[in-house]
């Protein structure tokens, strides 16, 4: 889909990098461009195999002058670029998009940073923890316990890498509509802010938060006799009812939703009563005979069994060969490349000489 596209990224650690990946699979080429001591994220093989897959690297210490050009260089022949500093920086090294524009200017170039290009925090060096603080989505993941969590996803880097790609796609087909190039100016903040709508729209409507996930019986997870499962009703009265004839609890089964989060303790108390007399494999068969919307809690590489019948796991070869997650979508007809090298650091600098 992307056969032709040439993209440079000039992005370390997570957003950048899994947003060329993304880019990558569905057939960009992309040039990794690394300072001297390399990508930071090389310090984990796992990982930098897991977003750095089909990918060049040259090697660019982009403080000196001979490299700044060679960069320049490239940037005259590239559809793309996703730089990943903090502001001010890329303008500092001469390489922003103003003066990328002058020699290609139908450049379509991706900053990704903290807070955004125009932010009052935009010197603040952050990673995911920090930004979740701000923005109140540790809060969200807290208010059960009354206090802040790290949800330990790294949800603003995810979210704006993702952002980011769909901006960058959406570049393109401007740019084939109309010969333009675009500036794109891409936060983890806003990002992953913008990745909680259903909050959001509470929080700024009402000023309350969402009693509907935190007082609900029917959303919540519950022991059982080896483990844990989840339930997921919202105001569903049919799943509810099926929940109350499978757990036998039948006094409440007319209750409306209001009255369900306003009984929210005794009702828990009932519902985690009855399922921790089940195994998780019996709840499991309980659950899905009674056609309930449920889940097993599972560790990560439990869950991966079922991403791998669907084909998106791959190998990533990097050292050795390195199972990772790949862009979890099924096209009819175009061929994604899922499986792939991650480069070694500078192996394609034959691309700066000369």
């Amino acid at each position: 889909m992307l056969n032709g596209i040439k993209v440079i990224e000039i992005a370390p650690f997570y957003p950048g990098p899994f947003c060329t990946q993304i880019l990558a699979e569905h057939g960009a080429e992309v040039t990794k461009v690394e300072p001297p001591s390399g990508d930071p994220m090389r310090f984990n093989e796992e990982m930098f195999a897991a977003i750095n897959r089909n990918k060049k690297s040259v090697v660019l210490n982009l403080k000196e002058e001979k490299d700044v050009k060679a960069f320049f260089d490239l940037a005259k022949k590239s559809d793309v670029i996703v730089e990943g500093f903090r502001p001010g920086v890329a303008k500092k090294l001469g390489i922003d998009y103003e003066s990328v524009r002058k020699v290609n200017e139908k450049i379509i170039y991706c900053s990704i940073s903290g807070f955004g290009q125009n932010s009052e925090f935009s010197d603040i060096p952050v990673h995911d923890i920090n930004i979740l603080s701000m923005n109140g989505i540790c809060g969200i993941t807290g208010l059960k316990t009354s206090k802040p969590t790290d949800p330990n996803v790294q949800l603003s880097d995810f979210s704006s890498a993702i952002f980011a790609t769909i901006a960058i796609l959406m570049a393109i087909i401007k740019r084939e509509r109309t010969g333009e190039g675009e500036y794109i100016d891409v936060s983890m903040y806003d990002s992953s802010f913008a990745a909680i709508p259903l909050h959001t729209s509470r929080y700024l409507n009402s000023g309350k938060d969402l009693e509907d996930f935190i007082l609900n019986p029917g959303y919540d997870i519950y022991k059982t006799k080896d483990g844990f499962v989840s339930l997921g009703m919202l105001d569903e009265p049919h799943f509810w009812k099926n929940l109350c004839v499978a757990l036998k609890l039948e006094k409440y089964i007319n209750l409306s939703y209001d009255e369900r989060i306003r009984g929210y303790s005794e009702i828990r108390g009932e519902i985690e009563k009855r399922i921790s007399k089940y195994s998780s494999r019996e709840i499991f068969e309980l659950f899905r005979k009674s056609n309930l919307p449920f889940g097993v809690v599972k560790d990560v590489l439990e869950g991966s069994k079922l991403c791998e019948k669907r084909g998106f796991l791959a190998k990533s070869y990097y050292g050795k060969e390195y199972t990772v997650v790949t862009f979890p979508v099924v096209y009819k007809g175009m061929k994604l490349r899922r499986d792939g090298k991650a480069p070694k650091i500078g192996e394609n600098n034959d691309l700066i000489k000369g």
